[in-house]
């Protein structure tokens, strides 16, 4: 009996035992997470050129409203819009009728201002005589000292009169002038080679002095885009920086430009800053209007770690977390974004340049597993 006991006390230390260390085998195979297989890529170290995006409307660098310096109805257009035109092309003339008359007004006035010289020098002529003559006639006591007076007075008289009609004259020429230089703009001619924008007015029309007629592009100067840019990335920019730009006209071609113009303060509506990029159309048609995407390259630099996007296992705004080997494990690791750029990301802090970054299955991956690396 006694043995049979110690027989049954045996059986049952053995059977906890056994189920002891069941028990301490199972919690060690759930909390070990299994061996994974992974991707990796070394990070590639860069010198980044930082560059500022904008959007801009392309423009001719010399543009400018045509007008005429009269007013008058409009007798002739002899342009349309699009249409390219030379140097001294006559674009436009108004109703000349009463701008002539009003040349030959002056005209006249100016031939009546001449004979009034001459009348008045004819004058002075005679008054002159007149003068002398009473001055000898009262040197020898003929005349009076009054006759003499008055024949002193009316030769200065003369010479006034001389003078007026010299001032009239001048006058004269003056209007002459006026009515000339109104009448030569009376017409519209193109400045230079160019294209006309837009037409703002058409023949008949009633217009006033310097009322815009054409609006005219010069094809002597160069194309430029109009840009705004913020004040956040206008301090990058300086005047020489390169730029790419592309138009939705030929979305595949990739034009150079380069940064000529920097508005020296900010658009009191918009708060942002101008800048002008010279653009070499390389042949191409590119009309004024067409809006361009601008890439300028600046002066900034960096020295950067690029990653590919497939790395990154969460962000939050600049800040992201990935997965670097260690060994034959995972660890996760917190770095700052600097850029996203196509397929890749820039890494500014968090990185060394001899780091491998897991490119797979980063989503499934806890802190510290282990992992076995594969072949891309």
């Amino acid at each position: 009996m006694r043995f049979t006991n110690r027989k049954f006390i045996f059986a049952a230390v053995i059977s906890f035992t056994l189920a002891a260390c069941a028990t301490d085998t199972t919690e060690t195979t759930t909390n070990t997470a299994p061996v994974k297989k992974v991707e990796v890529v070394p990070v590639e170290t860069i010198n980044y050129e930082a560059t500022v995006s904008a959007t801009g409307r392309l423009a001719l660098k010399e543009e400018a409203k045509l007008s005429f310096k009269t007013g008058g109805i409009i007798a002739q257009i002899k342009v349309d819009e699009g249409q390219r035109v030379k140097k001294g092309q006559l674009l436009a003339v108004l109703d000349l009728q009463e701008i002539q008359a009003r040349t030959q007004q002056a005209q006249l006035g100016k031939q009546q201002a001449g004979i009034n010289i001459e009348n008045a020098k004819l004058a002075l002529r005679l008054a002159e005589r007149d003068y002398e003559n009473a001055k000898g006639l009262y040197q020898d006591s003929v005349a009076t000292l009054e006759q003499l007076e008055n024949a002193e007075v009316q030769l200065d008289n003369a010479r006034n009169q001389l003078s007026a009609a010299q001032k009239a004259l001048a006058m004269q020429d003056e209007q002459v002038a006026v009515t000339d230089f109104n009448l030569q703009y009376s017409q519209i001619k193109a400045p230079s080679n160019g294209v006309i924008l837009k037409k703002l007015a058409s023949t008949n029309e009633l217009v006033g002095p310097g009322t815009p007629i054409f609006f005219f592009g010069s094809s002597q100067k160069s194309k430029i885009l109009r840009t705004n840019i913020t004040d956040k990335d206008i301090i990058n920019i300086q005047i020489g920086n390169k730029a790419t730009i592309t138009f939705d006209a030929y979305p595949e071609h990739f034009f150079e430009g380069v940064v000529t113009e920097i508005a020296s303060m900010a658009d009191p509506y918009t708060g942002t800053f101008e800048v002008e990029i010279q653009i070499n159309d390389e042949g191409k048609e590119l009309l004024s209007g067409f809006i361009g995407s601008a890439s300028i390259i600046t002066n900034t630099t960096a020295g950067l770690i690029r990653i590919p996007v497939d790395a990154l296992l969460g962000a939050n705004g600049s800040k992201g977390s990935v997965f670097v080997v260690e060994g034959s494990k995972a660890v996760k690791t917190d770095i700052q974004i600097y850029q996203l750029q196509d397929e890749h990301l820039l890494i500014s802090k968090g990185l060394d340049n001899s780091d491998q970054v897991i490119i797979s299955g980063v989503g499934y991956l806890e802190d510290e597993q282990e992992v076995l690396i594969g072949e891309r």
